[in-house]
């Protein structure tokens, strides 16, 4: 067996289709000083011939869902980057390189800029932009790969990863499952495949070389393991799993428009997280009751410049528009590349994680914050609009926020432009500082939402994204335990609401403790995770889960509270937490081949 990220949820088995996974060769060629406009406008052509085929592909699209269609016109956006096109064109003007080469240094630079992020989401578009690069070169070099419309049987995709045009020119109802060597939870394979319900695997490195055309495979995309070369035993064993999960994940559905209250009466609001206006229409879907969490990195990633306030406030309006009476809360920007965003030349910072990011960076630059909060205060007019400001360490990093706040305000009132004058202000709790500080921090913030993931990491001294040290990544730790306890009292003591917006708030193994240990406020996850966590809560009293609560602080190690949250979670929902090989031990062995 081989480990990687499950991207998109189910349980596949079938035949190996291999996708032609052969990398380019590109050679490094000095150009005559005479042949230089030429090259360029060669480069050119390939960019615009990737334009007509991403169009193309947009077309064909339309039955994959909203938030694919979004990921097709960020690609377009990124062959239109003019930092991206003109660096090339310098290099092939200064240096008189081949196209090729250039735009390989390209992207290369702009690798290294991801990397370097802190975030996870973030730094999983370089797939994205690695996809856009190959693509042009493709097209400059006439290279063209197998036709995936071709496959005539029922196949398990395999490919070192796959292009948007892989992916719409696939026959859907003939590709049982997939599987990358790259990608994370935000490409656009994983998107396509989640829309469709196919299961996807991603991170498995070098599983190109390793199989074959023809070769019987297994995919469980619930736990992230791939069978190569199964025997009958792990076929009849992952045969039985598949036909368990497809049956739990139609009852999951059956209630969905219920409320999340527990059996004592407590309602639990449970919201979504979103990154685009597009996402909405799936929400309702899953029973989300508002937008907990609207990132708006995206909407600077992904612009040639910067957006205007203008800009910003039509996307603002548009989501508090369809949210309506839904509450929506808005994230100001929380990236740290202020000097990126402006010269994409500068080196990136030695640890970002520890340097100019969140509320440090708005404030370094306060001209883009106050473009940012105008546009909000302006959208808040159209619903239930409330802003959040990211890694907060300290209270004066919030009045001083808040102060640009007000000069916002101000500016508006002078131009005679309506908003919302109390609109609600929060702060993240994702730091060590603030957690511990929670206390004074609530006596300035309307409320609070805690950052799981970076709380976590940050806690912990551990970047999950560290093969090394990923292990080492533990939501049920009990320093995490006590320091949420200690969050949630403050909350309660304060009078004023605590969410959860990170990736423990959707993993209903963790929801128990949660309420256990005094969680009341709201719960926002991606979307899909919605159904199982409101399962949890409808079969759960308070006095229940502060039993299991206490009995897990009560604990002195990250193991013996691991387990006893899996035995008990599996004694309570033996369908959600015992399905064999989901939590419990492994029936057979394991090498770790992701990424």
């Amino acid at each position: 067996m081989l480990k990687g990220n499950s991207l998109s949820k189910g349980v596949a088995i079938g035949k190996i289709y291999l996708l032609d996974s052969s990398k380019f060769c590109i050679i490094k060629q000095k150009l005559d000083a005479e042949k230089v406009d030429d090259e360029i406008m060669r480069f050119r052509q390939a960019i615009e011939k990737s334009k007509k085929q991403m169009q193309e592909i947009k077309k064909r699209a339309s039955k994959v869902g909203d938030k694919y269609a979004v990921i097709l016109d960020t690609y377009t956006l990124l062959l239109e980057d003019e930092v991206i096109v003109n660096d090339t064109i310098e290099n092939i003007k200064n240096n008189k390189l081949n196209a090729e080469w250039a735009l390989t240094e390209t992207l290369d630079k702009f690798t290294k800029l991801f990397n370097n992020m802190n975030d996870d989401y973030l730094k999983a578009k370089k797939d994205d932009l690695d996809l856009v690069v190959h693509g042009i070169i493709r097209n400059l070099i006439g290279h063209s790969q197998e036709k995936l419309s071709e496959i005539d049987e029922p196949v398990i995709l395999v490919a070192h990863a796959l292009s948007p045009s892989d992916t719409i020119a696939m026959p859907k109802n003939l590709v049982l499952g997939m599987i990358t060597e790259v990608g994370g939870k935000t490409s656009h394979v994983a998107i396509f495949a989640s829309a469709l319900g196919i299961p996807l695997i991603g991170g498995i490195k070098e599983l190109t070389a390793q199989v074959n055309t023809g070769e019987h495979i297994i995919i469980d995309a619930i736990d992230g393991y791939v069978v190569t070369n199964p025997s009958e035993e792990q076929l009849k064993h992952y045969r039985k799993k598949q036909e368990n999960y497809r049956s739990y994940e139609q009852k999951l559905l059956e209630n969905i428009h219920q409320p999340a209250k527990t059996l004592d009466g407590t309602h639990v609001k449970l919201m979504a997280n979103i990154e685009s206006p597009d996402e909405l229409k799936s929400l309702r879907k899953f029973g989300a009751e508002g937008v907990g969490l609207y990132r708006t990195e995206y909407l600077y990633l992904m612009a040639k410049t910067p957006p205007t306030e203008n800009e910003l406030y039509e996307n603002f309006k548009k989501v508090a528009q369809e949210m309506e009476p839904l509450p929506v809360v808005i994230r100001t920007l929380d990236i740290g590349m202020d000097k990126q965003l402006q010269d994409m030349n500068e080196e990136p910072e030695n640890n970002p994680a520890l340097g100019l990011r969140g509320i440090r960076m708005s404030l370094s630059n306060p001209g883009l914050f106050t473009h940012q909060l105008k546009a909000i205060l302006r959208a808040s007019m159209y619903g239930d609009i409330r802003i959040l400001y990211p890694m907060i360490s300290a209270v004066e990093e919030f009045i001083e926020a808040n102060e640009l706040l007000e000069h916002a305000k101000d500016h508006l009132k002078k131009q005679q432009i309506p908003f919302k004058e109390d609109i609600s202000v929060g702060a993240m709790i994702e730091t060590p500082a603030a957690a511990i500080c929670v206390d004074h921090l609530l006596e300035a913030a309307d409320f609070v939402s805690v950052g799981t993931n970076d709380l976590i990491q940050y806690l912990l001294a551990v970047d999950r994204t560290n093969e090394s040290v990923a292990s080492l990544y533990q939501p049920f730790h009990p320093a995490v335990l006590k320091s949420l306890k200690g969050i949630f009292k403050a909350g309660r003591d304060s009078g004023k609401e605590v969410s959860i917006c990170g990736e423990m708030g959707g993993d209903p193994l963790a929801t128990i403790v949660l309420l256990g240990l005094g969680f009341q406020g709201e719960l926002s996850m991606e979307a899909h995770s919605i159904p199982k966590v409101k399962k949890v809560i409808r079969k759960i009293s308070l006095e229940e889960a502060k039993q299991m609560a206490d009995h897990a602080l009560s604990l002195s190690s990250t193991e013996e509270i691991n387990n006893f949250i899996l035995s008990e979670m599996q004694a309570r929902f033996p369908s959600d937490f015992d399905r064999d090989t989901t939590f419990g031990e492994k029936l057979f062995p394991v090498e770790n081949n992701s990424n």
